[in-house]
């Protein structure tokens, strides 16, 4: 009889543990399930992006590199910022007792959202069909974007990251659409503009073509 009632109260316990897990919360339960103590997001202003040449695999390789036009990308990351304001933490949950394995912070984003991404030439092409490109010229249209890790980019005007604040998540990288039919090195400026009127002018980027 003791057994029974000993195991009965092991099993009580047991299941009130276990019901004590945000376990139903999935695996970003944010503070919906009493995660806490959990930092809120923050927001920053932007100071400067980094770029660097990248090879189809996200691997960076040497800018006088060059590749198959969907082989060969420029990638765009944030750099350096500036917080808006510091961080807060939430006072720990009485109910949760310490216990927040399936919690998940909400990551901090830009104050401000990417509203255009241009790409402007800076040297003088020609394609191998005879359409020539002047110093100045708009190249968005040859360009497509996408984030590092993904098999294809899309022309830079349906991008989802569009419209929206960026994270550090936002690994991006940009190349041709279509094959130039020569070889061809690109010289140009990618111009970032943002919702309030930031702009990031990134100069001297350059692609090699084969």
């Amino acid at each position: 009889m003791k057994i029974s009632i000993k195991r009965g109260i092991t099993t009580f316990g047991l299941f009130f543990f276990l019901a004590m897990l945000p376990m139903s919360c999935g695996l970003l339960c944010r503070d919906s399930c009493g995660c806490k103590p959990l930092p809120q997001p923050r927001e920053f202003m932007i100071q400067s992006f980094a770029t660097k040449t990248i090879d189809g695999a996200g691997r960076g390789i040497p800018e006088t590199q060059s590749g198959n036009y969907d082989q060969i990308f420029k990638s765009i990351q944030i750099k350096d910022i500036e917080f808006t304001a510091k961080v807060r933490v939430e006072g720990p949950d009485p109910w949760n007792f310490g216990l927040a394995f399936a919690c998940d912070p909400a990551p901090d984003t830009s104050k401000n959202e990417l509203q255009q991404i241009e790409i402007i030439n800076e040297r003088e092409f020609t394609l191998a069909d005879g359409t020539q490109y002047l110093v100045g010229e708009n190249l968005t249209s040859l360009f497509g974007i996408n984030r590092v890790f993904s098999t294809e980019i899309v022309p830079i005007g349906e991008f989802a990251g569009l419209g929206r604040k960026l994270t550090f998540d936002d690994f991006l990288k940009i190349g041709l659409l279509e094959n130039p039919g020569r070889e061809l090195q690109l010289e140009f400026t990618i111009r970032l503009v943002f919702d309030d009127g930031q702009e990031f002018l990134i100069t001297n980027q350059i692609l090699n073509f084969r």
